[in-house]
């Protein structure tokens, strides 16, 4: 894709969670997740944004993207400082299941150096269990068990995975940091098998790399129900600066199934 060339912020009103109370309706939501992924994919998303000033519409030569964008004092969605798409994909245990998109740094993101306090750009969380009568009212609130984190080493930009489930006192294992630049796009590709045993397992390639840049094993599940994506940005509530980023291309599909994956979120 071409530099962009416009940006525009979008002209509806958004009220905060998960595609309600906004104007417009899910049919308009809808519409704006076809810019960034196909019909199919776009029944099982949502756009989680506390206003529309932390969506941004993006141009260039007849191509589409959208921008995630947070701000200073940003009111929190969901219990955090957050602007992301999430795509409740189905899927089971056992599935290898692949996840594709693109991402760009706007050309004047600012890192929070030097202390490099958490900040996630892409997320695979766990979700209340309707096989048990759990719901997101009597749901444990956990981190996510894989995550693409963004912090700057050495003065430069990068990009480290964050693998591991987080309950029950587990330690999670982090990657050694892949250097990337502003203003510039870069394809993910991430195959994740998925288990709550030792055979779990996530790789990472980066544009056209022969090698995954991360690779990690082991239990990859808080609990026994699908996983979901969530792409933009998620940070330290105590981060105060402006910062967007563009998604674009978003695409999942099993490789490997085993068995029916049940309702999605969005068909609840």
């Amino acid at each position: 894709m071409k530099n962009l060339v416009v940006l525009l912020l979008l002209a509806i009103v958004w009220a905060g969670a998960s595609g309600c109370g906004r104007a417009g309706g899910r049919g308009e939501e809808l519409s704006f997740l076809r810019r960034i992924m196909s019909d199919d994919l776009a029944v099982h998303a949502s756009l989680d944004v506390p206003s529309r000033e932390c969506l941004v519409r993006a141009d260039s030569d007849g191509e589409t993207c959208l921008g995630f964008r947070l701000l200073p004092g940003q009111p929190k969605l969901h219990g955090g400082v957050r602007a992301e798409v999430s795509v409740d994909f189905p899927h089971c245990e056992g599935d290898v299941v692949r996840y594709e998109w693109r991402f760009k740094l706007a050309e004047d993101f600012v890192s929070d150096s030097p202390d490099n306090r958490w900040w996630v750009i892409a997320q695979w969380h766990d979700q209340p269990d309707p096989l048990k009568n759990e719901t997101w009212q009597n749901h444990t609130s956990l981190s996510p068990p894989i995550s693409l984190n963004i912090g700057e080493v050495d003065g430069s930009l990068a990009i480290g995975l964050t693998y591991g489930l987080t309950r029950d006192g587990h330690q999670q294992t982090v990657s050694d940091p892949v250097a990337i630049k502003r203003n510039v796009w870069y394809r993910v590709v991430a195959n994740v098998h998925w288990s709550q045993t030792e055979t779990g397992m996530a790789e990472c390639f980066l544009d056209d790399s022969p090698e995954p840049i991360f690779v990690a094993n082991g239990p990859n599940m808080n609990n026994g129900f699908r996983h979901y994506l969530k792409l933009g940005m998620y940070r330290h509530p105590d981060i105060d600066t402006e910062n967007t980023i563009f998604v674009d291309d978003v695409a999942i599909e099993i490789s490997h199934p085993t068995s029916s994956a049940g309702p999605s979120q969005a068909d609840r």
